[in-house]
């Protein structure tokens, strides 16, 4: 066990280990502050944790909920003297119906705490930096990047030594940290700190009623002269279009008793509060939706602290898994581990659980519960679920939600192109021995914003010989490439690009058009979409979701100086774009013989290892084709033969498969199945 160097409260992090995420090439972001928009009001949790706050006896013995203003006994220590919080109460100007005025932020409304009437604090980092004004960002009462900080008076908790603090909060951010800091001696010294909001993408924000709580007995319980501050630090780095923005809001703050038992996830060392393994393989992408062809093995772990006064023996992380109708599948349970005392750690290593697959398509829930001798799994707080799927076409990196969105101006250099890797070792089940797999498009989320003129490049290049900088292989081509028209119908939503072709089939005398899907061989592919604005200052937006950090290769792209790179530095912005591969199924065409073309030909062995005969039994002038089901033709002759003539045909140099042999002459025109063993 190992203590926790920073608690996290109740917002988390879910990600990939750092062993998979040390792999990527990262990009400075490029990214510029935004007029609130309604297609993301705040973030997405990546996951739906239970609250983990015990509403227990719990005795409050220091709160501010800062009715009278800031207290008077309260510093503010800023970089600059006119960096400050705000006070927003029923009789100021502007008063408590009022968040932020920045020229980006309006709109966002206000904190939604239990006394938000008598009033809150902001600090209000947009308006800092353009007094309200889009147009005089930098000319603002004080430009960003600034810090604020919020100071509380001395505090006596010489009798309290296990402590819980409490508080409400509402948060906006662009490039910000957000820290508590604690100081056991008066603020002499800041020794101890907590970071907030680290899982909020840019240009999203937070709950407006978000209830956060911590232990933070190890930091100033048991002290006489403790203090806590509040820090907003718009000097976060890792962005060349400016740090800070948005807003923090504040209130219903409180020092309590702890709870005797609780534990919390946690991200610890590096690796994720709570992480899925796909095929036993940490670079594995992590995909929301698995292709029923493509299905493997999952596993589960993850890490936890001793939230709670109590030590917890028996530490143990029990997974339940349900299908789609809530039916228990299995519950999957990890080896045991503690003693536990307050705040100590118990990480992955010991807190991970068997493999398990999933019997098929369906869509899955997964419920991870953190139990112990003293919360046992129906009593546990401790619980976090997420759902995934297995589908029989769909096949998606993404977890079905929407965190945020990027576009061709999210990079240094621009972004031209964004693209996920698929895995498609597996031959597509319906045609044993092809060694094909069908797709039938691509389904992209675009945003509202996206030029409605723009043209999109989608691709399908082999991984093979992929490394980051220098891309793909010098001379390397997409096995399929196509360009697609974008219209505003095509925009707000998930939209389909299709890769299919049509093609006519000739049965029982009538011919047939059909849509035959794009067939490329088994491998590991990238989609790639390549963005063609059109419009003046046009840009390309797609959706990104944030549910986990992906590994590795799992999604790239490239910027307009040819370089490509796997995400961005101290950003989840780019992680599982919404570019999803619509996995088809081998073209199927009913070519079953009529009684009387049986009798006037006939095709055997069927099946056949490539040698056989036809039978003609009226004589004449002939055309006989062989072609795969994609339309690659691998025969086409002409033929004379005589009545009841046999004609000998040799096809073991093609591989196992499905394939069309076509007849026609004197009157004939027929195709059908011939299968290759």
């Amino acid at each position: 066990m190992k203590k926790a160097a920073i608690l996290l409260g109740i917002i988390f992090v879910g990600s990939s280990g750092l062993s998979a995420q040390s792999k990527k090439h990262l990009a400075p972001s490029a990214i510029k502050p935004e007029v609130y928009n309604p297609e993301i009001k705040k973030s997405v949790h990546r996951h739906q944790q239970r609250n983990a706050n015990i509403e227990s006896a719990s005795t409050t013995f220091w709160s501010e909920d800062f009715a009278n203003g800031i207290p008077a006994g309260w510093t503010q220590n800023g970089n600059i003297a006119t960096s400050t919080w705000e006070y927003r109460g029923p009789s100021t100007t502007p008063n408590r119906n009022t968040g932020s005025r920045g020229a980006f932020a309006a709109g966002t409304g206000t904190i939604q705490s239990a006394t938000a009437n008598n009033g809150f604090v902001i600090f209000d980092s947009d308006y800092l930096d353009n007094g309200g004004v889009a147009a005089n960002a930098g000319s603002g009462p004080s430009p960003t990047p600034h810090i604020g900080r919020l100071m509380t008076d001395t505090i006596d908790l010489s009798t309290q030594a296990a402590v819980e603090l409490t508080f409400t909060s509402y948060a906006r951010q662009f490039f910000t940290n957000y820290y508590v800091a604690f100081s056991k001696d008066g603020g002499a010294t800041w020794n101890d700190t907590i970071e907030l909001f680290d899982e909020v993408e840019v240009n999203a924000g937070t709950d407006e009623d978000l209830e956060l709580s911590f232990n933070v007995s190890g930091f100033i319980g048991g002290e006489s002269e403790a203090m806590m501050q509040f820090v907003f630090a718009g000097n976060k780095p890792g962005n060349i279009n400016g740090t800070g923005y948005y807003f923090w809001q504040l209130d219903d703050i409180e020092l309590r008793s702890l709870p005797e038992n609780e534990l919390r996830f946690t991200d610890l060392n590096g690796a994720p509060a709570q992480d899925v393994i796909f095929n036993g393989d940490p670079a594995h992408g992590k995909y929301g939706t698995l292709n029923d062809d493509q299905n493997v093995s999952l596993s589960f772990d993850c890490n936890v602290y001793n939230y709670g006064s109590a030590t917890q023996n028996n530490v143990t992380l029990e997974v339940e898994i349900f299908d789609g109708n809530g039916g228990l599948l299995t519950t999957l349970s990890s080896s045991a581990g503690g003693p536990l005392q307050m705040l100590d750690s118990l990480d992955y290593t010991v807190l991970n659980t068997p493999n398990w697959t999933a019997p098929g398509p369906d869509t899955y829930q997964v419920v991870y519960k953190v139990t112990s001798d003293s919360l046992p799994s129906s009593t546990t707080p401790t619980t976090d679920t997420v759902q995934f799927r297995v589908s029989e076409n769909t096949y998606a990196l993404d977890w079905g939600l929407i965190d945020n969105y990027f576009d061709t101006e999210s990079a240094t250099g621009d972004m031209i192109a964004a693209g996920t890797r698929y895995s498609l070792e597996n031959e597509d089940s319906d045609s044993s021995g092809s060694g094909l797999v069908f797709i039938d498009g691509v389904d992209i989320f675009l945003s509202l914003r996206t030029d409605s003129t723009a043209d999109l490049e989608i691709s399908l290049y082999d991984t093979a010989g992929f490394e980051f900088n220098a891309g793909f292989p010098g001379g390397a081509n997409p096995i399929e490439s196509r360009v697609f028209n974008l219209n505003a119908g095509l925009l707000g939503r998930l939209s389909r690009f299709s890769f299919t072709d049509t093609d006519s089939i000739y049965d029982n005398g009538t011919w047939t058009e059909v849509e035959v899907p794009t067939a490329i061989p088994t491998g590991t592919y990238f989609v790639v979409v390549s963005f063609f604005p059109n419009a003046a200052d046009g840009i390309v937006r797609i959706a990104n979701n944030a549910s986990f950090n992906q590994p590795g290769e799992a999604s790239i792209f490239q910027t307009g100086n040819g370089d490509w790179f796997g995400g961005f530095l101290n950003s989840t912005t780019f992680e599982a774009p919404i570019i999803r591969l619509v996995v088809g199924d081998a073209p199927q065409f009913d070519v079953s013989l009529q009684e009387t073309d049986q009798n006037r030909f006939s095709v055997y062995p069927n099946p056949t290892n490539g040698e056989g005969s036809i039978l003609f039994e009226l004589g004449g002038a002939y055309q006989l084709r062989v072609v795969d089901v994609t339309g690659q033709v691998h025969m086409n002759e002409s033929l004379k033969v005589n009545q009841n003539e046999r004609h000998d045909f040799n096809l073991d140099h093609l591989k196992s498969g499905v394939y069309l042999m076509h007849i026609e002459g004197e009157g004939l025109n027929k195709t059908i199945k011939l299968r290759i063993q």
